[in-house]
C-alpha cells in the first residue's frame, strides 16, 4: 500500500513539470517576451545601380548618295570590305566637267597675264615719276630764277626788291615777298627730288608728284602776279615793258608744260591702278567659275567619311544614278555604343561618365564587358505612356565578340561609397519623415526589449544593404525581426 502511494506521488510531480515547463514555453517562446533577430552595424562598400537593357549599335553609321547624278564610271569598294575615312567607293563620268574646267582655266591664266602686264605697265609709270618731278624742278626753276630774272635785284636774298616802279604798291610788295618765298620752295623742293631713287616706295613717289604739282601751282600764281604788277609798271620804256612780258610769259608758259607733264602722269597711275583692281575682281570671278567647276567634279566622287566596312554597295558601272539616293552604307568597325532608353524613375541617378557592367544575351552572363555613360538626351520620349530617356553607353575596350544588332543588359554604377556603415535595408523603420532602428534591451524586470532610435540614411545599395549616416556606431546591434510574435 505504501509502495502504491509513494508511485502515484512521483507520477504527480512529474506532471506537475510537464505543465510548468509547457507553461514556460508558451509564454516564454510563444506568448511571452518575444525573441528577437539581430545584426551588427558593419562597414561595406554599398553601390547603387541602374538596370536597363539596350542594343548594340556602332557609334558612327553613314548611308551614302551623290549629290549629283551621272553615270557610274568607277567602283572601288564592295560590301563587307573595310575601308579609310575618305576613301573612294564609287565614282561617276566627269568628261564633259573635264572639257569645261580646261576652258576656264585657261580663261583664268589670260587674265591672269592681262593683270601681270597692268603691273608691269604701272611700274614703268612709277619708273617715270623720279626724271618727271626732276624736270619739273628744272622747268620751275628755270622760268623763277633765270627767265624773270630781270625784273629782281637780290632776287635770292632775303629781302628781294623789284627793279621798277608799280602804280599798285600791294602788288609790287606781295610780289617781293613771294619771291622769297618761291626760293625756299624752290630749295626745299630739289632737296626732295634728290632723295629719291630707285628703291623709292611708290606711296613716297606719288607724294614727290603731288608736291611737285603744288609747287608748279604756286610759281603759276606767282608768275600771273609779277604780270599784273609788270602792267602796272611807272616809267618803263616800252621795249623794256615788252621784254618783261615776253619773259613773264616764257615762264608761264615753261612751268605750264611741267604741270602737263606731271597730270598726265599721275593720271595714268590712277588709271593703271584702277586697271589693276579690275582685272583683280575679273579674276576672282575666273577663279570663282573654275572652283566651281571644281566642287561639281568632287561631287562625282563617293567618299566615305569614316573608317569602316561597308554594308552596302548598289552602285555599277554604266548605269545611271539619282542625287541623293542611297547607294552605299558604312558603319564604323571596332567602336561599338549602345542606345538604352532609361524610365524616368531612374534618369536622375544617372551622370554621365558613369560606369556601367554589361552583359550580351549572345555572349551569356559569365561575360561581362566594361562600358561607360557618354550621353543623356535632355528631351523624353513617351514610350507605353512612360517617359523615357535615350542613354548611350560606350564600351571600354573594343572586343571581336561585340557585333551591332546585339541585345545587351546593363547595371549602371549610379554612386558608390566605401567604408560606409551599413544594415540591411528591411532594419530600418520609415514613419512619416521619420527613420529609425529597434535596439535590443533588457527590462528592469530581466525581460528582453527593444527601443527606437533615430538615424539618418543615405546610399541605398543595390545588394539590400542601406548607409547609415547618423545614429549608429559600427559594431552595435540592431534589431531586423521579432520571431514569435
Amino acid at each position: 500500500m505504501n509502495s502504491k502511494r509513494i508511485f502515484s506521488k512521483k507520477i504527480y510531480w512529474i506532471a506537475g513539470i510537464v505543465v510548468l515547463a509547457v507553461a514556460a514555453y508558451l509564454y516564454f517562446g510563444r506568448g511571452g517576451a518575444p525573441s528577437m533577430e539581430t545584426v551588427k552595424v558593419t562597414k561595406r562598400t554599398i553601390t547603387q545601380e541602374v538596370s536597363a537593357t539596350g542594343n548594340v549599335k556602332p557609334s558612327e553609321s553613314v548611308d551614302l548618295a551623290f549629290e549629283t547624278s551621272g553615270r557610274v564610271e568607277s567602283v572601288n569598294a564592295k560590301v563587307g570590305e573595310f575601308i579609310s575615312a575618305g576613301r573612294v567607293i564609287a565614282s561617276l563620268n566627269t568628261a564633259e566637267l573635264n572639257a569645261q574646267l580646261d576652258k576656264a582655266n585657261a580663261d583664268l591664266a589670260s587674265q591672269r597675264s592681262a593683270l601681270d602686264k597692268a603691273y608691269v605697265d604701272l611700274d614703268n609709270y612709277y619708273g617715270n615719276v623720279i626724271n618727271t618731278v626732276n624736270s619739273a624742278y628744272t622747268s620751275a626753276n628755270d622760268a623763277i630764277r633765270i627767265k624773270i630774272d630781270s625784273l629782281f635785284s637780290d632776287d635770292e636774298s632775303n629781302n628781294p626788291k623789284m627793279t621798277f616802279e608799280s602804280t599798285n604798291s600791294q602788288e609790287k610788295i606781295l610780289s617781293e615777298n613771294k619771291r622769297f618765298i618761291i626760293k625756299s620752295a624752290l630749295n626745299g623742293w630739289l632737296s626732295q627730288i634728290s632723295s629719291l631713287d630707285a628703291s623709292t616706295s611708290q606711296n613716297v613717289l606719288e607724294q614727290a608728284l603731288s608736291d611737285s604739282k603744288t609747287n608748279l601751282n604756286d610759281a603759276y600764281g606767282f608768275i600771273n602776279l609779277l604780270m599784273n604788277t609788270t602792267i602796272s609798271a611807272i616809267s618803263l620804256p616800252a621795249s623794256t615793258l615788252a621784254a618783261h612780258k615776253t619773259s613773264i610769259n616764257d615762264a608761264r608758259s615753261e612751268i605750264d608744260s611741267a604741270a602737263a607733264k606731271v597730270t598726265t602722269l599721275t593720271q595714268n597711275i590712277s588709271s593703271q591702278k584702277a586697271t589693276i583692281t579690275s582685272k583683280q575682281a575679273e579674276i576672282k570671278s575666273y577663279q570663282a567659275s573654275v572652283d566651281n567647276i571644281n566642287a561639281q567634279i568632287a561631287k562625282t566622287f563617293l567618299r566615305s567619311p569614316i573608317s569602316g566596312t561597308v554594308t552596302k554597295q548598289d552602285a555599277k558601272v554604266g548605269e545611271i544614278v539619282s542625287a541623293n539616293s542611297i547607294v552605299a552604307s558604312v558603319i564604323s568597325s571596332g567602336s561599338y555604343e549602345i542606345d538604352s532608353r532609361i524610365p524616368e524613375v531612374d534618369i536622375a541617378r544617372i551622370r554621365v561618365g558613369n560606369a556601367a557592367k554589361v552583359t550580351l544575351d549572345a555572349c551569356g552572363n559569365d561575360v561581362v564587358f566594361e562600358a561607360r555613360v557618354v550621353s543623356i538626351d535632355p528631351a523624353e520620349t513617351v514610350i507605353e505612356g512612360v517617359a523615357t530617356y535615350l542613354t548611350k553607353l560606350n564600351f571600354t575596350k573594343p572586343d571581336s565578340r561585340i557585333k551591332p544588332g546585339m541585345t545587351a543588359n546593363i547595371d549602371i554604377m549610379s554612386a558608390s561609397h566605401d567604408n560606409a556603415l551599413s544594415l540591411p535595408q528591411r532594419a530600418v523603420q520609415k514613419e512619416g519623415g521619420r527613420e529609425f532602428v529597434l535596439i535590443p534591451k533588457i527590462t528592469s524586470e530581466g525581460a528582453p526589449s527593444t527601443e527606437e532610435r533615430d538615424v539618418k540614411t543615405g546610399l541605398r545599395g543595390s545588394s539590400g544593404y542601406i548607409e547609415i549616416l547618423n545614429g549608429l556606431s559600427e559594431g552595435e546591434e540592431v534589431v531586423i525581426s521579432r520571431l514569435g510574435k
